[in-house]
């Protein structure tokens, strides 16, 4: 059987929130403008098939020795991926993507290549070690709709904690990453494009406390620009609007309720001179959940007929 958080890691799921959307106008001020809804799908498309690749990788390394094997025996296959190691010798790996095998849920397609190599350290097991990561036209496409996203640009991974498995599964270690990126250029189906810069950590720990077993993700910016503390990403969006998203508490989600459906978080985009504040983790009154599993999250803005709440179900 596999391990549990190799399978976490091979099934990270895309966090989508959907809005209602309609085109702003003076009668209908009370709804997101279509076109911070398409932001906001944009961002968490980018941010979900970053992590995806991320697992991917970072699940392919443990099995390479000379990247450092893990010390159990696993079985997790890649979908839709070789691996060209003709360079192991200088520690570069090529994961070159088929662009026909459909992977995940939702099913989508992956093309291109993401060229991984590990710039700090002896093995990317070991403490602080850092992965270079490079896409190359590395271009995601969902199969239900042929809506796609491209990444072009050099990201780092640093591997804070280690990988220590059986402190992991004990409850006694905790495996966090550090993720940072600049000048992403991202490109969409239509033509149009925008630039992703990023700087976040993530932490995965078991927790064995509750009744049913879990992994816990926690996620939270990484950065300061102009006094704003744990910014996420930050850069111009496809409409050219210069936009920042910065976390007020970090993202904290399980296993157990689904990584998709946090159970606490808030984060706030600043966009186009405006504020959309989102807090996860919500009952269908927009309350702190008082349940195991959270109804939804909340969308709190500003317009010109005052302040307005939105409560959306996950």
């Amino acid at each position: 059987m596999k391990n549990p958080a190799i399978k976490l890691l091979l099934t990270l799921a895309i966090v989508s929130f959907v809005f209602h959307s309609c085109k702003k106008d003076d009668k209908k001020d009370d709804q997101l403008d279509s076109q911070v809804q398409q932001f906001n799908a944009d961002s968490q498309n980018y941010k979900g098939e970053s992590d995806q690749a991320d697992s991917d990788i970072n699940n392919a390394l443990g099995e390479i020795p000379a990247f450092g094997r893990f010390t159990t025996t696993l079985s997790s296959p890649l979908c839709g991926v070789t691996i060209d190691s003709s360079q192991i010798a200088q520690k570069i790996l090529f994961f070159n993507f088929d662009g026909i095998t459909p992977c995940f849920s939702p099913s989508r397609t992956r093309d291109g290549q993401i060229k991984v190599q590990l710039t700090s350290g002896t093995y990317w097991s070991d403490v602080n070690s850092i992965l270079t990561i490079t896409y190359n036209n590395f271009k995601v496409t969902r199969l239900s709709d042929n809506k796609s996203i491209q990444f072009n640009g050099v990201k780092t991974l640093q591997n804070v904690n280690g990988h220590n498995w059986i402190g992991f599964l004990t409850g006694t270690a905790t495996h966090k990453y550090k993720e940072k990126a600049l000048g992403i250029n991202v490109t969409f189906d239509n033509g149009s494009t925008a630039v992703w810069n990023s700087a976040r950590t993530t932490e995965w720990s078991f927790d064995s406390a509750p009744a049913v077993d879990r992994i816990v993700f926690t996620a939270n910016g990484d950065t300061t620009i102009n006094g704003v503390a744990a910014i996420d990403s930050w850069g111009v969006n496809r409409f050219g609007q210069a936009f920042t998203t910065h976390y007020n508490a970090p993202w904290v989600s399980n296993t157990y309720c689904g990584l998709w459906r946090p159970n606490s978080g808030q984060l706030t985009h600043l966009l186009n001179n405006a504020s959309y504040i989102l807090t996860l983790g919500v009952d269908q009154g927009g309350n702190p959940t008082p349940y195991q599993c959270a109804y939804g999250f909340k969308v709190q803005w500003n317009s010109s007929a005052g302040t307005i709440v939105r409560v959306f179900s996950y």
